[in-house]
């Protein structure tokens, strides 16, 4: 694994990273209907079609097994700066987007948060 990659270099390189595990720091945004690493500093954050604000955000997904991301946790690390450890992955072509309503560029299979 590489060294840690911002939410807008991860993006940049997805073609490369697909599939392949990943470091991503950012700000952990834990929302109804919305889990996401988002693009630390804010003003470097981009706002483009089809994803509007969320072109600089990541899905935090934990796959379809029985492992979930840990509630109470993502709430106090809500806002704070983390460092995401997991497998990075593009959309599936047939939607477009990952996460709630295809509304991400991207989402990474979580097996770790961290606060920095």
């Amino acid at each position: 694994m590489a060294d840690s990659l911002s939410v807008n270099e991860a993006l940049d390189q997805l073609d490369r990273l697909d599939g392949e595990p990943v470091a991503i720091h950012g700000i952990l945004r834990f929302e109804f209907e919305h889990v996401a690493v988002w693009h630390y500093p804010k003003k470097e954050r981009r706002d483009a079609e089809p994803f509007g604000q969320a072109s600089s955000s990541i899905w935090l997904s934990t796959g379809s097994g029985s492992v979930q991301l840990n509630e109470l946790g993502l709430e106090k690390l809500d806002g704070h700066r983390v460092s995401v450890l997991g497998t990075l992955h593009a959309p599936d072509p047939h939607f477009g987007g990952c996460g709630h309503m295809s509304g991400t560029p991207a989402e990474i299979l979580v097996s770790s948060i961290d606060r920095l």
